[in-house]
Parts: C-alpha cells; structure tokens; sequence
C-alpha cells in the first residue's frame, strides 16, 4: 500500500520557536564587533594578495607569528613529561624470572618486581 504525505507535515518540527533558534534583527549601524550581534566595519585602506598561485608568501610580505611558530624557551622551562622515581617509595620485593624464582638459561636473567616472601625449604632468591 502506498502513502502519499503532504510536504508540510515536517515543517511543524523545524519551526524557529520549537528549535529554539530565536531570531535576533540586524543592527543598523556598523560597529565593531563586540558582542556576537554586531557586525563589523568594513576595511578602509588598501588590500592586495599577499600568497601567490602556489600559496607561498610573496616577495616582501613578513611572516606573521602563528600557533607553530613559538619560542622554544618555553619548552626548555618546562617540567619533564614523566616524573623520575621517587626512591622514598617502597616497590616491593624483586624476585628472579624463572620457575619459583629459579635462573634458567632459556629465560632472561633481569628481575622484576613481584610480590615474594622467604619460605623455608624453597630455593627462591630474594633480591632486596
């Protein structure tokens, strides 16, 4: 079966007041643009291009600062980005890789930091 729907029945949800999208009248004069219901003023003055074709500045034209061209002192006054360790912490036991601690020759031979504590009879190596 076949509807056929008037265009209007869709204008009733996309109405201004409903959007909440007020409308506010344009300010007869022109001024500088303060407030985001002002408009601006034209430019007096001469303008030209100041790219070419290639969008290179032209000969004499300066190089105006922009967000990539910054001093680099501010980077070297910088904090590091990761914090050193703190060896007032306390990071717990080493232990040796290995099955229960044992070196073996086919694992590597650095420690890591796990949780371990001394057993009587076991042959774990506690590194501290």
């Amino acid at each position: 079966m076949s509807r056929s729907y008037a265009a209007e029945q869709f204008d009733a949800d996309f109405i201004p007041h409903r959007l909440n999208n007020w409308e506010v009248p344009a300010s007869k004069k022109a001024t500088s643009a303060v407030t985001n219901f002002d408009t601006l003023k034209p430019r007096t003055g001469r303008t030209g291009f100041v790219a070419g074709n290639n969008g290179r500045l032209l000969p004499g034209i300066k190089k105006r600062a922009a967000a990539f061209n910054i001093d680099l002192k501010c980077w070297e006054q910088a904090p590091a980005r990761w914090p050193k360790a703190n060896p007032c912490i306390n990071k717990g036991p080493n232990a040796t890789m290995g099955y229960r601690g044992i070196p073996t020759s086919y694992l590597f031979s650095s420690t890591v930091t796990l949780p371990a504590v001394e057993v009587e009879g076991c042959k774990e190596r506690l590194f501290q």
